[in-house]
């Protein structure tokens, strides 16, 4: 997604856009162009959306390390929320690279929730007393 995101970026031929604010700290983007000033958009719109998702999958990667519980919800609700954005992004310019983006979606949701990924996120640390062969590995 961030790759989409610098794409998108790239793709605008910036020596049209002009800065109008003459004031420090403050940007005011304007073009003549109509087609540099949608992708502008476009651009924008899709780093609104995806921030939150990104962030999220990265904590998500970083909780199934550390916290397995927790990196799985987080895992779940990220990639839920990267369905919605696509939604909502889908809406307006329908981009081509939004379906690849729903389909790993929800392959990663089915994953998520298959019976052997929740057995291992959910299976509490035995105790040496508790622990069985086939309890320790799965079966």
């Amino acid at each position: 997604m961030v790759g989409l995101g610098v794409w998108l970026f790239a793709s605008i031929d910036w020596d049209t856009v002009i800065n109008l604010s003459n004031k420090p700290g403050q940007i005011l983007l304007d073009t003549n162009n109509k087609e540099t000033a949608k992708k502008l958009e476009r651009a924008i719109v899709f780093t609104v959306y995806f921030f939150a998702p990104v962030i999220l999958l990265l904590l998500a990667g970083l909780g199934f390390v550390l916290l397995r519980r927790r990196g799985w919800m987080l895992a779940s609700i990220a990639q839920a929320l990267t369905m919605l954005a696509c939604i909502f992004f889908y809406g307006d310019s329908r981009p081509w690279f939004v379906y690849p983006i729903i389909a790993y979606s929800i392959l990663m949701i089915l994953l998520l929730n298959s019976r052997d990924v929740r057995a291992v996120v959910h299976r509490r640390s035995l105790t040496p007393t508790e622990a069985r062969p086939e309890i320790a590995h799965g079966e």
